[in-house]
C-alpha cells in the first residue's frame, strides 16, 4: 500500500507523477479524437461521391428502360416485322379452330427425309410481296430441288388447311 501511496506522492521536477500521467492520457485522448474527426469527414466525403455515383447509375438505368420500352413498343416491332422479314398480320380466315388442331399436328409432324432444309434464310428481298388471299399470310421460300424433303408438304401449298 505504500509503494500506492509513493506514486501518487512522487515528484517530477515539481509536477506530482500521477498529474503528469493524467495530462499526457488527456492529450492522448484529444489526440484520438481529432484524428477519428478527420477520419469520418473522409468517410463523409467518400460517402457522398457514392451516392452521387449511386443517382447517376440510377439515372442511366432509368433512360435505359426508356429506351428498351420504345424498342420494345409493338407497333415498331410490327413495322421492323414487315419491312425486314416480310411478315404481315394473319387474317381471320386462317385462324386454326380448335376441333382442327389435331389434323395439323398430323400433317405436320411428319418425319423429314433427304437433306436438311439450309439454316440461313434467304435476303427479303427474295420474297414475294404480293399476298395471295387465299394462301396463308406466313411467305416461305422453297429451299432448292435437292434439299426439300420427299414425305412432307410446306403449309403454305395447302390451300385452305386450318
Amino acid at each position: 500500500m505504500n509503494a500506492l501511496i509513493r506514486l501518487f506522492e512522487q515528484r517530477v521536477r515539481g509536477i506530482r507523477l500521477i498529474e503528469l500521467i493524467g495530462i499526457v492520457l488527456a492529450l492522448g485522448m484529444i489526440f484520438w479524437v481529432c484524428l477519428s474527426k478527420a477520419r469520418e469527414g473522409e468517410d463523409v466525403r467518400r460517402m457522398s461521391q457514392l451516392d452521387a455515383q449511386i443517382a447517376a447509375e440510377k439515372d442511366a438505368v432509368q433512360s435505359l428502360k426508356i429506351k428498351v420500352a420504345q424498342l420494345e413498343r409493338p407497333s415498331r416491332l410490327e413495322a421492323l416485322a414487315k419491312q425486314y422479314l416480310g411478315m404481315q398480320p394473319v387474317s381471320a380466315a386462317h385462324e386454326a379452330r380448335l376441333d382442327s388442331l389435331g389434323e395439323i399436328s398430323h400433317a405436320t409432324s411428319k418425319p423429314m427425309t433427304g437433306a436438311a432444309v439450309p439454316a440461313v434464310a434467304p435476303a427479303p428481298a427474295a420474297l414475294d410481296e404480293t399476298p395471295d388471299p387465299d394462301s396463308d399470310m406466313i411467305k416461305t421460300i422453297a429451299p432448292p430441288e435437292a434439299a426439300q424433303p420427299q414425305t412432307s408438304k410446306p403449309l403454305a401449298d395447302k390451300k385452305g388447311g386450318h
